[in-house]
């Protein structure tokens, strides 16, 4: 693997999921200080008196815990095996961008081919207990070959489509649904009869049925 324990696929999917920490952090400090503003929950309400009301969340505490644990231990890690001193942040939010910043030194630490998994789960229960959807917009977080993966419907891509470049802003939903219809692109799976496509496959189809386009136009 030329020296690399987590692979460019990995490390992309590993920069996606800690760029995701900020807003964690953001909501998760929202269900934790008394007073926030309320946030959006698909939880059913509960009603108690003032006295038996705690001061915080017992879940989002735990998970906020959990979080910079294993935001710090990957750090030391690195550091250990680079036999250097951790001079970063100590904030849970610095640690994260240390970590992007320090993405090949980890790549080449032994064990790295855990950390998406890790950081996933982690990240995953974190979201919960902040009452975030289990399931972000991986386009928001990452680069094209971060999102690249992703499964969505053809409404789901259309929006993603406007904010992954102006290459790709004639990417409607229409446009997909042409796609398809030509042979283009192929559903990778269909929810309740719906067609789930991989991105990348659809945004690969868009750009190459455009050059065409444009090669016919110039001869």
């Amino acid at each position: 693997m030329n020296g690399y324990y987590l692979d460019t696929a990995g490390q992309a999917d590993l920069l996606a999921l800690l760029a995701q920490i900020p807003d964690v952090v953001d909501a998760l400090a929202g269900v934790l200080c008394d007073g926030f503003p309320q946030r959006i929950s698909y939880e059913p309400r509960v009603s108690s008196s003032p006295a038996a009301r705690i001061p915080y969340d017992t879940s989002a505490h735990d998970a906020a815990n959990y979080l910079d644990n294993e935001l710090w231990t990957w750090a030391n890690h690195v550091c250990e095996h680079r036999r250097q001193r951790y001079e970063g942040p100590a904030s849970t939010i610095g640690m994260a961008d240390w970590l992007r910043k320090h993405i090949i030194s980890l790549a080449m630490t032994p064990g790295a081919d855990e950390a998406p998994h890790a950081f996933r789960r982690i990240i995953r229960s974190a979201r919960r207990a902040a009452r975030m959807s289990g399931e972000p917009e991986m386009w928001r977080y990452g680069s094209i070959d971060a999102a690249r993966d992703t499964e969505l419907n053809a409404s789901g891509i259309a929006l993603a489509a406007k904010e992954l470049g102006p290459e790709y802003a004639k990417l409607t939903r229409e446009r997909v649904k042409s796609l398809r219809r030509t042979g283009r692109i192929t559903p990778v799976r269909e929810y309740d009869g719906i067609p789930i496509y991989r991105l990348g496959d659809v945004l690969d189809a868009h750009c190459a049925t455009a050059t065409r386009q444009r090669e016919k136009v110039s001869a």
